[in-house]
């Protein structure tokens, strides 16, 4: 009986997870394209509301265009030499011209800031990378960072997971909607992500509520569908997890859910005996990309 409730506790557990968006480095990609509009009469009690599927109304908004946004490879900027450690850029343009780029290194797990308004008199990096994102980033999960920008004191940024649901605006409903609250320093921001592509939605702070509309995605990019990629089985599983592949895997990382990496192997029948009961990340790497799947330890 003892077992047969902790299979139904672990089956409850991967349910509430599957049901809570969880944001994966493998989401954010280059090729994006934005619109940038200013957001007027947007309800401030509602976008406060956090939590469990919570919806969040901007319907009764007015907007304004205020510029546009592109998320780059480095290769595609004029920066990539004077910023090797940079691999992800994104390029921001007001309307009436002025152009800006912040870089940014990603990783599996990270993403830093590395350098901020590039392109302008007023272009910093970062001695000490800021900290944009962890990754996976779950459901009330938060952290904090110490950065440091040239000629600057040390600041600390705390970014936490505090809400999900649908957001509604004048023209769409997203669904699987992650809310984010990120104190820098005493400056708040509180961004709305889709998961699926990783990308902003709506961003709220002192300066403002800006709203991205994603115009166009470009053709050709891989797809980041697990499921043909990989299987796995059994799952739930008590002393070995096997693999099936579809295309060659350089290597598979085993994560737990606050982030960290359990261990990482090239075997297609992995040993998982010694991992304590719980859901975990499994993480395979191709020449197309990363991708996950989670699976329950018995």
């Amino acid at each position: 009986m003892k077992k047969t409730v902790t299979f139904i506790i672990l089956l409850l557990l991967v349910t509430n997870l599957f049901s809570q968006p969880i944001l994966m480095s493998d989401s954010l990609l280059t090729g994006r394209s934005f619109n940038l509009f200013s957001l007027n009469n947007v309800n401030i009690s509602n976008i406060t509301i956090t939590g469990e599927n919570v919806i969040w109304d901007l319907s009764s908004t007015t907007a304004t265009l205020a510029g546009t946004a592109e998320f780059l490879d480095m290769a595609d900027t004029p920066y990539e030499s004077e910023y090797p450690e940079a691999n992800f850029a994104m390029k921001f343009t007001q309307t009436g011209g002025a152009t800006n780029y912040s870089l940014f290194s990603l990783t599996s797990s990270l993403f830093v800031e590395v350098a901020q308004e590039v392109g302008t008199p007023n272009a910093t990096s970062f001695i000490n990378y800021r900290t944009t994102m962890v990754f996976p980033f779950t459901f009330n999960m938060s952290y904090s960072d110490i950065y440091q920008k040239e000629n600057q004191e040390e600041k600390t940024v705390t970014n936490t997971y505090d809400g999900y649901g649908s957001l509604i605006t004048n023209d769409n409903t997203f669904d699987n909607v992650v809310r984010t609250y990120k104190d820098d320093n005493g400056d708040t921001y509180v961004d709305w992500w889709r998961t699926s592509p990783l990308v902003p939605i709506f961003q709220a702070s002192g300066d403002g509520f800006i709203l991205w509309e994603l115009t166009s995605v470009t053709t050709g990019e891989r797809e980041m569908q697990s499921n043909l990629i990989f299987q796995m089985y059994p799952n739930p599983a008590t002393n070995r997890l096997n693999i099936i592949n579809k295309e060659l895997i350089s290597k598979i990382e085993i994560i737990n859910m606050a982030g960290q990496l359990q261990f990482t192997t090239t075997q297609s029948s992995i040993d998982v005996a010694m991992l304590s009961t719980g859901a975990y990340f499994v993480k395979a790497f191709s020449e197309k990309g990363t991708y996950s799947q989670i699976f329950i330890k018995q």
